[in-house]
């Protein structure tokens, strides 16, 4: 995959009117340069896979379970996610967003709150007044501080719905007598994603 993009971009050579070369490079520089960029891109693919493979955000629900460690947990949950094919479902999860929408709504109410009350008190003559940059200083950091609060409070629903899809990929029947609903749902929505 990789390597036929590289090469449709490095391994043509410029051509012009009636094939002939343009630019003066040599095919011998033309053929390096391709092999160069066709080796940087596949080591860039290996690398970002790694990676992926061993920080997946899935994996945290095999390290409560099974105890492993946090390395191996997110080797076998992408193997897993791989071999049962809900990737789809994963994909078009839409609950990572909707917490982070709720923490920013939320802490975003709580700095107009922060802003309404300093500016009550800088209108009061028996308090030091505060300067601009002391204000924004302040509404800022209420806002790092609210979002962080926020969004440590809302961990566990996500927490648990991850654990919902990493079950579903291991054990679907015991998921289908646990909570039917939500099988039946996980399992129409894979179904859907086959056709």
């Amino acid at each position: 995959n990789v390597d036929a993009i590289v090469a449709r971009f490095f391994g043509s050579r410029n051509s012009g009117f009636r094939g002939m070369d343009i630019g003066g490079t040599s095919p011998y520089h033309i053929s390096t340069i391709s092999k160069i960029a066709m080796a940087m891109a596949q080591k860039a693919d290996h690398t970002t896979r790694s990676f992926v493979r061993n920080h997946h955000d899935l994996a945290m629900s095999h390290v409560a379970a099974y105890y492993k460690s946090y390395r191996r947990a997110a080797q076998d949950v992408s193997a897993l996610i791989d071999s049962s094919g809900i990737q789809p479902i994963i994909h078009d999860d839409i609950s990572t967003h909707m917490c982070a929408s709720v923490c920013t709504a939320i802490s975003g109410m709580i700095v107009i709150f922060v802003g309404f009350i300093l500016s009550h008190h800088r209108k009061s003559s028996s308090l030091p007044s505060l300067h601009d940059t002391a204000v924004c200083e302040i509404m800022f950091l209420s806002f790092i501080l609210s979002y962080t609060i926020v969004f440590t409070v809302l961990e566990p629903l996500r927490a648990s719905i991850k654990t919902v899809y990493v079950c579903f990929a291991q054990h679907p029947q015991s998921l289908s007598q646990a909570f039917p609903l939500i099988f039946h749902r996980l399992t129409r929505l894979s179904e859907a994603n086959l056709v």
